[in-house]
């Protein structure tokens, strides 16, 4: 489709997969830190 043998894939997918999970570290920290805001005890 867009041309991608596979050497390419094969290098490639090493990056896509640090996105990915970089991507899936950033989400899970928001989420953290939104349940821990929304449990802060109000002085």
């Amino acid at each position: 489709m867009f041309g991608i043998d596979l050497y390419s894939f094969e290098t490639l997918w090493p990056s896509l997969l640090g996105v990915v999970g970089m991507s899936a570290a950033m989400v899970w920290g928001f989420i953290k830190i939104r349940k821990l805001m929304e449990e802060e005890p109000k002085k």
